[in-house]
């Protein structure tokens, strides 16, 4: 039979491994958290730099850089839409 001692001695090594255990995993979720806000921060920066115009012939703003790529497939594409 084991003595008060003994078990008193177990509880406390176990409740030390959970303690551990939990800040471990603590720890882990934490940098998960920062390194998924890090990459949504990111994303938004991006968005943000893209430079945005008044779209011609037509209410409202479109991005810049694929107009000036190819403006006759933004007009084409504005009649079809007149067209409806």
């Amino acid at each position: 039979m084991e003595s008060k001692k003994d078990t008193k001695e177990e509880n406390s090594s176990f409740y030390d491994t959970a303690t551990k255990v939990v800040g471990v995993a603590g720890a882990i979720v934490a940098f998960a958290g920062l390194a998924f806000l890090s990459l949504a921060s990111s994303s938004e920066e991006k968005r943000e730099e893209e430079k945005m115009m008044k779209a011609p012939g037509g209410d409202g703003h479109i991005r810049r850089a694929p107009f000036e790529a190819n403006p006759k497939d933004y007009f084409r594409e504005q009649r079809q839409r007149n067209k409806k």
